[in-house]
């Protein structure tokens, strides 16, 4: 499948869009309370309250929306923390999971402080991690069977989609330097589709076993497999239209 024609089969099913409205943000939070707090756990008490998962962070973060065109359901959403010039504040990774961070260079820290992002809350909604063994983690490969065969050949692309928005959304504040905390086998996927996270620390107990991992928004551009380039371009001009 050509590069437009990934981009074009994505389009005729999902609507991705940067959440800034009060009902779009909500609908974000309400993916992330199914997911991580009804589904896995992984969050818990006023955090999870009232159906929606939000915390202190989100109001300083870009998030991206996408949306089910059939249906109008909240399919995945990525949140990008970003930082700010208050001396003391911390991303999430360096305020929970800082004696991860051991990488003498690749640390938050390290870097031009406002050139520096953390991705976080990425999810693609239950229903659309269906195929057996993909419903482990928050992002999967997923399949829903009432779908027409076309349809399900698109949600392996929703969290490449997610990871592309994150990059996206990067270029928009123009920052470079994005970390995450996932787990091993995620970051070997995303390294498998061409996504240049570099591990920057050690593996810990956060909400399953975890690392950091770093990666660059110029060698994410750079390294869009071809085919995938029209996906890129959609998911980027989308976001930019609702920015």
């Amino acid at each position: 499948m050509s590069a437009s024609q990934v981009s074009d089969h994505f389009h005729n099913y999902f609507e991705i869009v940067t959440a800034k409205t009060p009902d779009l943000l909500d609908r974000v939070f309400r993916i992330r309370h199914d997911v991580y707090c009804r589904e896995f756990g992984y969050l818990e008490g006023e955090a999870c309250s009232g159906g929606l998962e939000h915390d202190e962070y989100d109001s300083l973060a870009q998030h991206c929306l996408i949306i089910h065109r059939a249906t109008g359901a909240g399919a995945g959403c990525v949140r990008m923390v970003m930082t700010t010039n208050e001396p003391t504040f911390l991303l999430p990774l360096e305020r929970f999971c800082s004696e991860s961070l051991t990488d003498p260079v690749l640390h938050p820290a390290h870097l031009p402080r406002l050139n520096v992002a953390e991705g976080s809350r990425l999810a693609v909604h239950t229903q659309f991690r269906r195929r057996i063994g993909e419903t482990e983690s928050p992002v999967g490969i997923a399949l829903n069977n009432a779908s027409s065969p076309n349809e399900q050949r698109t949600f392996p692309l929703l969290s490449l989609a997610l990871f592309y928005a994150s990059a996206a959304m990067m270029t928009f504040v123009q920052r470079q330097h994005v970390f995450v905390m996932i787990e091993p086998r995620l970051a070997r996927r995303a390294i498998s589709l061409k996504l240049p996270f570099v591990q920057a620390g050690n593996v810990v107990d956060y909400h399953g076993q975890r690392a950091p991992y770093y990666v660059s928004v110029q060698d994410v551009l750079n390294n869009i497999p071809e085919d995938m380039q029209g996906l890129y371009q959609f998911v980027h001009d989308s976001l930019k239209r609702t920015y």
